[in-house]
């Protein structure tokens, strides 16, 4: 389930990210089941709790249900199975830390991950935390972080299984199929899972052409998408095991493939750009929750990652002119622990104590096949981490402080063969402190207010530190990018047996200052480099809110408002940074009968500058023409039914307006799409 994205490595010199920092469970931040190995949600972070098992029978990916979460933006490169990154509170894709099980995916190469690559029918949760991550989490993100469980097991003796088919618009096709089964050994219980997920897609939809000319309508027509195939295919399994002593083993492992094309912005498409990954991940683990008569839950685990990327764009028709083909093998390991402990009550105070320790070592192999040396070097890195939480709950619970802070010292290095530049110094040490103030208060038992402030930083990725032997230079003095957030809110819900079985409204206000922000600066006419440019300034508000009736009728809505201003000094002082919409809003309505279930969406994201420059001329009130990514709106509508106890089947019509239009740095979306899926689970 691991893709960081090769495709992104293509764009690096293009989409110019530049950027900076910083529940939706609107009106309260829902506790998981602990015993379910389920990570308790920290009591004064703002976030989101997504269900994904409630849409298996749509078969949505996950940048779909990123989208409809309030505080994230998800860029996508078009279509099914393309590229996309989330960002979160005005955040780069990198500024995003994203967890499967609790091991985190982000690597020391660069990159944000791509969440496409992430099957959501082998995923039962996804927590989303905008401005925080918590204690229990290596990485300490200055966006926040995406923490993605995946499916268990049963729990009670005997097996289950279900499996799925899909087929819609441009040759669309997915298939799924997972089985799981439980038994009581000598000692132990056993529990396991093994789930299959793949997708192909020709891609080749209809998209408007205005052949880069805005003000020049003889050029433009409708073209055909080329070069936008793409497949996938993934298998997890997992092994668990109860033991008498009341511990847990468990053994989990994950093997994905994938290739897709490459097929470039609108006006220039490349027709032989592709990039090709191969990823496998494994992680042990062992946890206890009932040591110290309850009080203790410990937990460790040793988990392992190699991911082999390629991108070849030997024309340079994605890259600028500039030809490659790069194979990176990119691989990590390391042990982590986490002690959660609840000491005895000392009167009305309680605390509720979190710690976590870990390594972890990362390499990069680089090579690209059209250099004259293909060898760009090896660089690892070596990082230490330490955070302590306490959770205090005074006022018999009503109110909870949450102090942390967390230690990180990371050491890179770049081990270069003859002939390829590398910085005067081929290393980094890095060394720094972090924390984190939360409160959450509850007046009254439908309100509940909560704060938080905090400070984070960002290590350069390897090639921001040293280059990549072609058209990024090894950089000079590079410092970490540091940043301070902090919100504010208040949530209220009410639920009830009338006509209204449940309202929740949450609002929440958050501000962000990046320093050091690190940017791919022009040194030449063919090279760029990485510096730290300067810093950014962001505000925004959030607004949540979730209604079910008695009908089986219910709703959602949640909007974000964000201003994300450069302030780094250069010419384009006071523009917004590129990438960020300042509005975006989404909202949904279901209808549950006894007959079937029909769902709408609406999304509504507003306009975008593809990078600072842009930005810069539409403050100095220039005309930026297609430097601007156009706002758009879009409605989705489907119908799930079911066959007898064991079949359902949903068919599902997006885009309904087919509305024509691009995200990214100008990669169009497809218009009007419809797919249907059959889906059988038993017993």
């Amino acid at each position: 389930m691991i893709d960081l994205g090769a495709a992104g490595l293509a764009l690096l010199l293009m989409m110019g990210d530049g950027a900076a920092v910083s529940g939706d469970r609107p009106a309260e931040t829902v506790r998981v089941d602990a015993e379910a190995g389920r990570v308790p949600t920290d009591a004064a972070a703002f976030s989101t709790l997504i269900n994904v098992r409630e849409h298996a029978a749509r078969g949505t990916t996950v940048p779909d249900l990123l989208a409809q979460a309030v505080g994230l933006h998800v860029r996508a490169l078009g279509g099914a199975g393309s590229y996309a990154t989330a960002s979160i509170r005005g955040s780069t894709a990198e500024q995003v830390n994203v967890y499967v099980d609790g091991v985190l995916m982000n690597h020391a190469a660069g990159g944000g991950i791509d969440l496409s690559g992430l099957p959501a029918d082998q995923i039962e949760t996804i927590e989303v935390y905008r401005g925080v991550t918590p204690a229990w989490l290596e990485g300490s993100a200055i966006g926040g972080a995406i923490s993605i469980r995946t499916r268990e097991g049963t729990q009670t003796p005997g097996g289950s299984g279900e499996a799925s088919l899909s087929y819609g618009s441009y040759d669309t096709a997915q298939a799924a199929a997972s089985g799981s089964w439980s038994g009581v050994g000598p000692g132990r219980a056993l529990d396991t899972l093994v789930s299959f997920s793949g997708d192909t897609t020709q891609g080749d939809f209809v998209f408007y052409d205005d052949n880069g000319t805005d003000f020049d309508g003889a050029d433009d027509g409708y073209e055909e998408r080329v070069n936008n195939a793409s497949w996938r295919a993934d298998l997890l399994g997992r092994v668990g095991a109860r033991l008498a002593s009341g511990a847990r083993l468990e053994l989990e492992g994950d093997v994905a493939r994938r290739r897709q094309g490459v097929p470039g912005v609108d006006a220039a498409q490349s027709e032989t750009a592709r990039s090709e990954t191969e990823a496998t991940w494994a992680r042990a683990g062992w946890s206890h929750h009932g040591l110290l008569d309850g009080r203790l839950r410990a937990e460790a685990g040793l988990s392992w990652s190699q991911a082999r990327h390629a991108f070849i764009d030997r024309a340079g028709d994605v890259t600028g002119g500039a030809s490659t083909e790069a194979r990176d093998t990119l691989t990590a390991v390391g042990p982590s622990a986490v002690l959660r402990w609840r000491p005895r009550a000392d009167g009305s105070v309680r605390h509720h104590v979190t710690v976590l320790g870990s390594w972890r070592l990362e390499t990069a192999e680089r090579l690209d096949e059209v250099l004259p040396q293909e060898d760009r070097g090896d660089a690892a890195r070596t990082t230490w981490q330490a955070s302590l939480e306490d959770e205090i709950q005074l006022a018999g619970g009503r109110v909870a402080l949450v102090p942390s802070l967390r230690w990180l010292a990371a050491s890179s290095r770049l081990d270069a063969p003859p002939g390829v530049p590398v910085p005067e110094t081929p290393g980094a040490d890095d060394a720094a402190w972090t924390g984190r103030l939360g409160v959450a208060w509850r007046p009254a038992p439908a309100w509940t207010a909560r704060a938080n402030v905090g400070r984070f930083h960002r290590l350069p990725s390897f090639t921001e530190l040293f280059g990549n032997q072609g058209a990024i230079r090894p950089s000079i003095g590079l410092a970490p990018e540091q940043g301070l957030n902090a919100d504010l809110g208040a949530s209220w819900e009410r639920t009830g047996r009338g006509s209204l079985r449940r309202l929740a409204v949450e609002g929440a206000l958050f501000v962000a200052r990046a320093d050091d922000l690190i940017q791919l600066v022009q040194t030449s006419q063919s090279q760029v480099t990485a510096r730290n440019t300067g810093r950014a300034d962001i505000g925004g508000a959030e607004l949540s809110v979730t209604t079910a009736l008695a009908n089986g009728l219910g709703g959602n809505l949640n909007y974000t408002w964000q201003h994300a201003v450069d302030r780094s000094g250069r010419f384009t002082d006071g523009s917004d940074l590129p990438g960020r919409p300042r509005h975006e809003l989404s909202a949904g309505a279901r209808l549950a009968r006894p007959w079937g279930r029909l769902f709408y969406e609406f999304t509504w994201i507003g306009p975008y500058f593809v990078d600072a420059a842009a930005a810069a001329l539409d403050a100095s009130g220039s005309d930026t023409g297609d430097l601007q990514i156009p706002g758009r709106y879009l409605h989705d509508v489907g119908y799930t039914g079911t066959l007898g106890h064991r079949w359902e089947y949903t068919i599902e019509v997006d885009n309904v307006a087919d509305i024509r239009t691009v995200d990214l740095v100008r990669y169009p979306l497809p218009g009007r799409t419809a797919h249907a899926r059959l889906r059988v689970s038993f017993p």
